[in-house]
């Protein structure tokens, strides 16, 4: 059996995203890193943005067991992602376009969002545990 039929796709996305948002971590280290290198060009990581947009869509059906089960189905999208250049029109006098107020900025948002997209994870992966426990701690 498929670990995605089990986790019906949940754990895979979650650690995409958690890995995204350390590729992202590593981007911004590197344009702070290069704060004073004249000419450097600084790039970012778009995740939030694409997941609204994104066209891929999966369709995970619902499997109904019992008659007394509610029909439905749960829509999990894609998780693009899109490396772009930071905005050039920051541009210092040495040619460097990375602000590092900016770049604080991201990390710090970057950092709360894996934070909390893992205590999501631990918290299916919890949920699982007792589960498999038959509802004992």
């Amino acid at each position: 059996m498929n670990s995605t039929e089990i986790f019906g796709g949940v754990f895979p996305a979650l650690e995409k995203v958690l890995d995204l948002r350390s590729y992202k971590h590593n981007m911004i280290i590197s344009n702070i890193a290069n704060i004073d290198t004249p000419n450097y060009k600084g790039f970012d990581l778009i995740i939030g943005d694409e997941l609204a947009k994104s066209k891929e869509t999966k369709r995970l059906e619902l499997k109904k067991t019992d008659s007394k089960h509610f029909s439905g189905s749960q829509r999990l999208h894609g998780i693009n992602h899109r490396i772009v250049p930071l905005n050039p029109v920051n541009k210092r006098a040495d040619g460097n376009n990375v602000d590092l107020d900016k770049m604080m900025s991201s990390l710090a948002e970057n950092g709360l969002m894996y934070n909390a997209n893992a205590q999501i994870y631990a918290k299916k992966l919890q949920g699982l545990k007792y589960v498999i426990s038959g509802g004992n701690k």
